[in-house]
């Protein structure tokens, strides 16, 4: 039995004529009889009845029937997914990404992805930037959103999106008042920043400004993550230079002050090209030109 006698049989069972079955079938009568006859054989039993005016079903040719369509309908519906996987419409994506990224490429991205491809699956994974290679190497994850560093082949990297820092303050801060700051005017105060380890490239910018500006900054508190840090700038525990996205936190207690100058912070994607997931092709496809905020 092959799936050929199974379409046969089905033409066959559904026209009850062996000339316009075989018309469906864009084949001659002689074949499709063999066929009928050889899937009836190798059954052991008799699925339909002919005689020189009509062919009829027997009741085991109805009951085949019933499991023979439904067999080719899954087995169709099998092949346009292999198909449709092949080509990266459907499947799953795996994306690890910083909480920064969260606040800026990260929904957009998605967004555009999921307008395209909306059965694929992704499955997302936070983490820190200093993670992120590895994770890709590791082939953990298919793609990685992050601040750019130097990548060694077999990794790739593309650019997304650019914007400057601003200053966060609390909300008593005598420079609150003001709605641009320069960052000269931030010397001597006590920063809350992060380790170098965490995140290399917006160290080096913020370091950058502070330096620019004629001083280097006196670190007071260090953690991981610019949520906490603007949490604890808005407890009162000192000020700090962040992405421009991170206005969107809204903390009553915090205000996000514009910077005369500064440097611009880069976000941008991560992929193995040893990737073979075809979903990874399809979103970098979906990735725009590097943007600035209220491009």
């Amino acid at each position: 039995m092959d799936v050929r006698q199974l379409r046969y049989f089905i033409a066959l069972a559904e026209t009850l004529h062996f000339g316009r079955a075989a018309q469906r079938l864009h084949i001659t009568q002689p074949p499709l009889s063999r066929q009928i006859a050889a899937l009836e054989g190798s059954l052991g039993t008799p699925l339909f009845v002919r005689n020189s005016r009509s062919v009829a079903l027997t009741p085991a040719g109805e009951d085949f029937y019933r499991h023979a369509t439904r067999l080719l309908s899954e087995l169709d519906l099998a092949v346009r997914s292999a198909q449709a996987t092949a080509r990266g419409e459907q499947g799953e994506l795996r994306i690890g990404f910083t909480m920064y990224a969260a606040w800026n490429v990260l929904p957009g991205l998605l967004k555009r992805y999921a307008e395209r491809y909306p059965e694929v699956r992704p499955t997302l994974r936070e983490t820190l930037p200093r993670d992120l290679q590895q994770a890709l190497n590791a082939g953990e994850i298919d793609l990685g959103i992050a601040f750019p560093t130097p990548v060694a082949a077999p990794l790739d990297y593309r650019p997304l999106f650019r914007e400057p820092l601003c200053a966060v303050l609390p909300a008593s801060h005598p420079l609150a008042e003001n709605a641009c700051i320069d960052a000269g005017a931030l010397a001597g105060e006590r920063f809350v920043t992060f380790p170098r380890s965490t995140a290399p490239t917006l160290h080096a910018a913020v370091t950058a400004c502070c330096e620019q500006a004629g001083f280097e900054p006196n670190i007071h508190l260090e953690t991981h993550l610019q949520q906490t840090i603007v949490n604890l700038v808005a407890a009162g525990f000192g000020i700090a230079l962040v992405p421009d996205s991170m206005r969107r936190l809204q903390l009553p207690d915090a205000v996000f002050r514009s910077l005369t100058h500064s440097p611009l912070i880069e976000q941008g994607l991560f992929w193995n090209a040893h990737n073979a997931n075809p979903c990874l092709d399809e979103l970098l496809e979906c990735i725009e030109p590097p943007t600035m905020p209220g491009d």
